[in-house]
């Protein structure tokens, strides 16, 4: 069984598996896990699991760019993506918020939204947006705006501190960690980490546990199928095979054996093209 990397890259594997020339770039610093670009095939339905993670989305077509915003989903979801045929998107790491969005992660749970109307500040690199048709300078008009708004972040305080340090904690853990476990490090009772999280997120640290846990799998599955689903239950911190192969199942909609399958037979490596 392979060595999970130390930080967990948020994935969408149908991203790759439903959609033609997946090209990736690995930033994986300020926030931000990766950029990616694909093509559309046709009239895509494109599959979407949990990850944790904001994704901005930018779709190119009918000589038009929509900019879209979506939050974190909490269960498997299909959703139709017919009017583009390329898209540009950053994915930020699980529970990152970047600072140029006015919108919080409760607000955008479940959802996918239009980006402009959320945008704090000077929208006119959108248009800049809108006509580069270059990977790399899509990343760098988009780097420009977004740095200079993480330059006006302010400093976590009160429940945003705490509820940062919760994300971080789950993170760290590869979501194993326990909410007693987030109660001793802190010093805060349980119920009021749960409350303060499902104010800021839209659900609770526990089922952010569950998403880190199953991006996890994911990767795992991705890059080292293993012996038996018993030793990866085990190494992925499950409380049993069953466990594992039924939240598998609930936020991938397809059981661990047959996602491996289901990658090797579509070579779901050789599909993912890192820059």
């Amino acid at each position: 069984m392979i060595e999970l990397q130390d930080k967990l890259r948020p994935t969408q594997p149908f991203f790759v598996l439903d959609t033609g020339r997946f090209y990736q770039e690995v930033f994986a610093r300020q926030g931000i896990s990766h950029f990616y670009t694909f093509r559309c095939k046709g009239n895509t339905n494109l599959r979407i699991v949990p990850d944790g993670c904001i994704d901005l989305i930018f779709g190119y077509g009918l000589d038009q760019m929509n900019a879209l915003v979506r939050g974190t989903y909490t269960e498997y979801k299909v959703e139709k993506i017919s009017s583009f045929s390329d898209v540009f998107g950053v994915r930020f790491f699980p529970g990152v918020h970047p600072g140029f969005l006015s919108v919080t992660m409760k607000e955008l749970y479940n959802r996918q939204q239009r980006m402009g109307p959320f945008l704090k500040g000077d929208k006119s690199w959108l248009k800049d947006m809108s006509k580069e048709m270059d990977f790399y300078q899509r990343i760098r008009i988009f780097m420009e705006v977004y740095e200079e708004a993480e330059k006006e972040k302010k400093a976590f305080m009160g429940k945003k501190a705490l509820i940062n340090s919760v994300k971080q904690m789950v993170y760290d853990s590869s979501g194993k960690i326990r909410i007693s476990q987030l109660s001793e490090k802190t010093g805060y009772s349980e119920r009021y980490i749960n409350k303060v999280f499902i104010e800021e997120m839209g659900f609770s640290p526990k089922v952010f546990c569950k998403i880190i846990q199953f991006q996890r799998a994911i990767e795992l599955l991705n890059y080292g199928a293993p012996e038996n689903m018993t030793d990866a239950a085990v190494y992925l911190g499950y409380y049993d095979q069953p466990q594992f192969i039924r939240d598998f199942a609930k936020y991938a909609n397809i059981t661990p054996n047959k996602y491996i399958k289901m990658i090797q037979n579509e070579e779901y490596k050789s599909k993912v093209i890192s820059l």
